[in-house]
């Protein structure tokens, strides 16, 4: 039984053929994996933005609401305490929470913040250290 030239060079074209096979099911897995985690961080980066950015709209509602009245005031040439301001303590007492080690859950249920406003003061105390 001998095999002619090009019986072998068949035979090793196909496990050849079989090898590259192999080779792309394997690359394709490997892709199918790093798309799914992929995936998983960009819902992750679609949540942590939209936090931020509920966060940042009622930080802005109440700093604009803050601003009307501290324009009232001067009309009324009177001073404006605003340690004893309750929004403004509110946030101090979640900044000295969150010094403390406290979650934004946590803080944001007893300062009386949206959880969206505790993890964007809890991300801005984390970038300003």
């Amino acid at each position: 039984m001998y095999f002619s030239l090009l019986e072998i060079g068949l035979v090793v074209c196909l496990l050849i053929s079989i090898a590259a096979i192999i080779i792309a099911v394997h690359g394709l897995s490997a892709v199918r994996k790093q798309a799914q985690e992929n995936e998983k961080l960009y819902q992750r980066l679609v949540r942590d933005i939209s936090a931020a950015n509920s966060g940042s709209i009622g930080i802005g509602q109440r700093l604009l609401a803050m601003e009307k009245r501290l324009q009232n005031e001067e009309q009324k040439q009177q001073p404006v305490d605003l340690k004893t301001d309750d929004e403004f303590q509110a946030y101090a007492d979640a900044a000295q929470l969150f010094k403390l080690g406290f979650s934004s859950e946590e803080v944001a249920s007893r300062c009386g913040l949206s959880r969206a406003e505790a993890s964007l003061m809890e991300m801005m105390q984390k970038a300003g250290k």
